[in-house]
């Protein structure tokens, strides 16, 4: 299945000088497959190495962390020759390795040009460190999230619904009605399916029928992801970090959806939380989205210290961990109040980009969803789950900061009027896309 991360991995190939590359995303969102496909396709030969399933390679790297005598060991054991030039060097589950983390620094300053991928939990690799040091600046790193709506449209063969979604987007013409609902119809199965790569494969080994989607495939994950909480924390620890996992459904289910410690227990404080929360930020299981009280550059300046909200990583995942029905989301039930936070949800996922924060405005006056910043301007953002678009905050928003135009994102089609930019809830990836054009 195709990712728009592969054209970043083409253009590190071509690279002079290059670093080695740091892969990191939460579990099972397709790390290792992105980075075998772009092996498979773009070198004569590969190596990989995983230190999780074969704990023999750690050996390698206690003795030094010369690159030339680590490469000559590996050659031997696989009985392969690594030629610099043509092989790609692929170390997957590298935080089960502290030493090989920190053997990147050498092999960064070898006068060999190696090329090598790495692979493995942002937490792992550079926070976990006991005994060795991050080769800080000797490194690139690159995120990887789960499928986006216009990835999930590309492995469910649906190339030319894109292009033209792609092409409305940058001229915000109306598409056609029938065109408009057959995508309002995919970004509802998107928002059942979600990204997960082993979710949309299932899904398309089912014929795209959601009657015969496995759920149990969300299940398994998330049941992977608490175990991954209690593999690497300490009890008292890992009793935190799944009251805080567990309670997001219910926070965005609050008229603000502000995160309360309340709502995880009602004598809870933040001083005991933050770490836990720290945690499941850090291994990419959740989206923060900060609150700001201020629209002016540098966004961040403008923080709101304790006041945020919590998204999933994965839109499958919340709907699967709440138990909510297909049925309510196809359907697109008025009645189902829930939507609204599912939207918002779903859209936190679509503008997650790289290590960039998510903002969200708030003061005594109004609340505007999400502030991007979009080539140089500070842009509000507001989401609607249906095609009731009235929006209060929005308009205040325009009367007291004149910004040169604002994007609402609802079902409604595309569209332009007054300073108010309408996209369609499955044209929200487009924003991220094509935020430089």
């Amino acid at each position: 299945m195709k990712r728009n991360k592969m054209q970043w991995l083409l253009q590190w190939k071509t690279r002079k000088n290059k670093l080695p590359l740091l892969v990191v995303g939460a579990r099972q969102v397709g790390k290792t497959y992105l980075i075998l496909d772009f092996a498979k396709n773009e070198y004569p030969d590969y190596i990989y190495i995983n230190f999780e399933e074969n704990t023999r390679f750690n050996q390698i790297f206690e003795l030094d962390l010369n690159p030339k005598r680590i490469i000559e060991e590996i050659q031997i054991i696989l009985d392969k020759e690594i030629i610099i030039s043509e092989t790609l060097i692929i170390f997957d589950e590298i935080q089960a390795c502290e030493k090989a983390i920190t053997s990147l620094k050498y092999f960064a300053e070898s006068t060999n040009e190696y090329h090598i991928i790495c692979a493995g939990s942002l937490f792992g690799v550079a926070l976990s460190r006991n005994h060795f040091s991050f080769p800080v600046g000797k490194v690139e790193f690159m995120y990887l999230n789960p499928f986006t709506f216009d990835e999930f449209l590309l492995g469910t063969k649906q190339e030319l619904l894109l292009k033209k979604i792609e092409e409305s987007y940058l001229t915000l013409k109306k598409t056609p009605e029938v065109v408009h609902e057959k995508a309002l119809e995919q970004y509802k199965k998107y928002l059942c399916i979600g990204g997960m790569p082993a979710a949309i494969k299932d899904y398309v080994e089912h014929s795209c029928d959601l009657v015969a989607f496995n759920r149990d495939i969300h299940y398994n994950i998330i049941n992977s992801y608490i175990a991954d909480m209690s593999k690497y924390t300490s009890n008292s620890e890992n009793v935190k970090v799944q009251a805080i996992y567990k309670s997001i459904p219910k926070q965005l289910a609050s008229d603000s959806k502000k995160f309360k410690y309340s709502i995880i227990d009602k004598n809870a404080k933040a001083s005991r939380y933050n770490q836990s929360i720290e945690w499941l930020l850090l291994t990419n299981l959740c989206l923060e989205c900060k609150m700001i009280n201020k629209t002016e550059n540098p966004l961040m300046a403008y923080i709101k210290n304790g006041f945020f909200k919590l998204y999933f990583n994965d839109i499958g995942l919340l709907l699967s961990l709440s138990r909510i029905p297909f049925s309510k989301i196809l359907n697109d039930q008025e009645t189902f109040m829930f939507k609204g936070a599912i939207a918002e949800n779903y859209i936190a996922t679509q503008f997650i980009k790289e290590n960039e924060s998510l903002y969200y405005f708030k003061n005594d006056k109004m609340e505007v969803d999400f502030i991007k910043q979009i080539n140089d301007e500070i842009i509000p953002i507001e989401v609607k789950a249906g095609i009731h678009t009235r929006s209060r905050s929005l308009m205040k928003y325009i009367d007291l900061y004149n910004p040169s135009y604002t994007i609402r994102i609802s079902q409604k089609n595309f569209g332009k009027t007054h300073k108010i930019k309408s996209v369609p809830l499955y044209a929200a990836f487009a924003i991220n896309k094509f935020m430089d054009t």
